[in-house]
């Protein structure tokens, strides 16, 4: 309760001098208070801070493009960018496609912002072409291994959660996919080694 309390007083704290900017551009203070955070998660990991500082800081630095070029847009493209970080951080597909949304959604009305309006349309082609690939690769993915993965994604992010560590401390994003596709007890071994052979049973 005490972690969610101090996040909201955190980010209370950080709208009023992004919207007010005493003494230095609101962007100013994103940077200032994302290394700050960066800092103090370093010294003691908190569930919550090193999110909150990817997001200050994809905030600040779009902001900071923005006042140098005039092009507002380029905060939408931050604030994407850091979300699709944050979606990498915490194996979270729907804040990855949200900020992917978000940063193409900022390039098109950047584009707009310029008088561009042709290269927008050509865009547009180019995505929609991307999503359409796209979608045929996923299509012929095996189904087993999509559960089997993403059943270990969840397990790794309980057991970070239960011993209080970063999910790559745990098992790496090659370690996960080499598990989802182990076939055996002896190839699980394989990959997990001697030091975590206990956990072949919770698997």
């Amino acid at each position: 309760m005490r972690g969610y309390l101090g996040l909201a007083f955190f980010w209370v704290g950080v709208v009023y001098l992004a919207l007010t900017h005493p003494l230095f551009p609101g962007w100013v203070w994103g940077l200032l208070l994302a290394a700050l955070v960066f800092a103090l998660e370093h010294r003691r990991p908190v569930p919550g801070l090193r999110e909150s500082g990817v997001l200050l800081f994809g905030w600040a630095v779009g902001a900071a493009l923005a006042d140098l070029t005039g092009l507002r847009s380029l905060k939408l493209v931050g604030v994407g960018s850091a979300l699709w970080a944050l979606g990498r951080l915490r194996e979270a597909e729907g804040l990855r496609s949200l900020g992917a949304t978000a940063v193409v959604a900022g390039g098109l009305v950047g584009l707009l912002e310029v008088g561009a309006a042709p290269w927008v349309a050509l865009v547009l082609v180019a995505l929609g072409l991307g999503l359409l690939l796209r979608g045929g690769e996923r299509e012929g993915e095996d189904p087993e291994f999509e559960r089997r993965y993403r059943r270990l994604l969840a397990w790794r992010r309980a057991r970070a959660e239960a011993e209080g560590k970063r999910v790559d401390e745990v098992l790496s994003d090659e370690a996960v996919a080499l598990l989802a596709r182990a076939g055996s007890r002896e190839e699980l071994e394989a990959v997990l080694g001697p030091a975590r052979g206990e956990w072949v049973e919770e698997l």
